[in-house]
């Protein structure tokens, strides 16, 4: 018997309930988290030769002249830097476009990377403590299951979530009498396939003859939206109103998105309950078929590659 061990990522995510001092901070921080990635970018824009290395040696003497950075933990900062330095990876593996400066409300978290340095959760009172914040009421609507690693907090237009991260040991026997799980020359186990094909009339069609429809129709969503943008186009830029016209085209979206994921989430899972040991999805340029203008609302709204 041969005893092998895998470490997988598992992300919880949880409400959190600030208080309105506790908001501001938030806020504050996700602005200033911001400003760092402008200005990191707008550096290694002009000096290629820079790196993260680099950046983290110049961020400590940027705390020293800024008041602001000395109010967000130096963990969150360094964060920052290595998020932008993905970004650039991506670029140049490429499979992304060239990073771009974040103008304000197009930069929504911000990530304690390491637990107990930082963050911590005291789950006898529901609170996620946050270093430069305070202690901040959660809801735990289940325990993480294994090692807590980082935690993410997302700003979601007027409500604010903690995605926390834990690394999951899984101990693994295999057995070449049968017992457990059989190592082999197979990569897949291929007793029970199914093959999904997707498309707008019949959403799933699934080799077995079942098929299964999308009963979503977001067209009474669609009008709303319509009529809160040409109210949002209306009102003057940096006044009040524009703001409240814009949060309130925000949980619009919001609206809508949650509705799709839920479907999808839904729609995965009984799949996965029918019991199939290898599921093929066709292969679909959705890049290229967007382009249609006629269908492309139509394929953003299946969601095919959520689903897969």
């Amino acid at each position: 018997m041969v005893t092998t061990t895998t470490t997988r990522k598992r992300t919880y995510k949880f409400r959190l309930y600030p208080t309105k001092q506790q908001e501001i901070l938030l806020d504050n921080t996700i602005e200033t988290c911001r400003h760092l990635y402008n200005d990191s970018l707008g550096e290694r824009s002009t000096d290629w030769d820079v790196g993260f290395y680099e950046q983290k040696q110049i961020l400590t003497l940027r705390k020293q002249d800024s008041k602001y950075l000395k109010q967000v933990h130096s963990q969150v900062l360094q964060d920052v830097l290595l998020r932008l330095d993905k970004a650039y990876q991506a670029f140049f593996k490429k499979l992304a476009r060239y990073p771009k400066f974040k103008r304000k409300g197009k930069y929504n978290s911000f990530t304690y990377p390491q637990y107990n340095n930082g963050w911590k959760i005291i789950r006898d009172n529901n609170k996620l403590v946050l270093s430069c914040i305070g202690a901040i009421k959660i809801k735990m609507h289940r325990s993480p299951v294994g090692t807590l690693k980082s935690c993410t907090i997302v700003r979601d237009v007027d409500q604010w979530y903690a995605c926390i991260t834990a690394a999951v040991v899984d101990v693994v026997d295999d057995d070449c009498d049968g017992i457990g799980i059989v190592t082999s020359t197979s990569k897949y186990d291929l007793s029970k396939p199914v093959g999904v094909d997707v498309g707008l009339i019949n959403w799933l069609t699934l080799s077995d003859g079942n098929k299964i429809q999308n009963p979503l129709n977001f067209e009474a969503q669609a009008r709303k939206i319509r009529q809160l943008q040409r109210n949002l186009a209306r009102k003057q830029k940096g006044s009040k109103n524009r703001e409240k016209a814009r949060i309130a085209l925000a949980k619009a979206w919001r609206q809508v998105r949650r509705c799709r994921d839920d479907f999808v989430h839904k729609t995965s899972r009984t799949i996965a309950d029918q019991g199939y040991t290898f599921v093929v999805f066709e292969k679909l340029n959705i890049k290229n078929m967007v382009k249609n203008h006629r269908l492309a609302q139509a394929i953003m709204d299946a969601a095919w590659v959520k689903l897969r």
